[in-house]
């Protein structure tokens, strides 16, 4: 009896989900520079490549989830009423269920998956961090604009404003 190739698919779709997940974790380390910067083009850039990793890295945990419901015993899949049963089951059972070849690497990828989960936490929550300081700061600076009750220097046709003393300094400096 051959053995369910499914292991060895849910092995590759485990390791594909961790490359993707290694790139996120890259990714959201890079992001820091440009959200400390406040470097507008470089976030807006940052934030599509994310959105994009984060739809492979979807597509990818849809794939995995198919090939652990593969690798269940045919009486088992499918069975949970509100979605698959491969949601619900852990790759610890599946590491426990796995034929010999394959249970040592369904484990080491468990434990690279733990690892990046946190990771990305970290980053995720520093980078959070760093947006509401833009966002703080931006806001600040708008609503010091708009309250700003100094009068300009100049008005609108470019001639000193009589009601401002911006001008002092220029006239002392001549």
């Amino acid at each position: 009896m051959s053995p369910n190739p499914h292991w060895k698919r849910l092995v590759e779709a485990l390791d594909s989900e961790l490359s993707l997940l290694a790139r996120l974790r890259n990714h959201a380390d890079a992001g820091q520079g440009p959200l400390v910067r406040l470097d507008v083009p470089a976030v807006e850039t940052w934030s599509l490549k994310q959105a994009e990793l984060l739809d492979d890295l979807a597509a990818a945990g849809a794939s995995r989830a198919g090939h652990q419901e593969a690798c269940l015993p045919s009486p088992a899949r499918g069975i949970t009423g509100s979605g698959s049963l491969a949601r619900a089951v852990t790759l610890h059972a599946l590491a426990a269920a796995a034929p010999a070849f394959c249970a040592q690497k369904l484990r080491q990828q468990r434990d690279a998956l733990r690892q990046l989960r946190d990771e990305i936490a970290v980053l995720s929550r520093r980078n959070e961090v760093l947006i509401a300081q833009v966002l703080e700061f931006t806001q600040h600076l708008g609503q010091g604009l708009v309250t700003q009750t100094r009068n300009p220097g100049y008005d609108a046709s470019g001639q000193a404003s009589a009601q401002a003393s911006s001008g002092e300094l220029f006239r002392r400096s001549i």
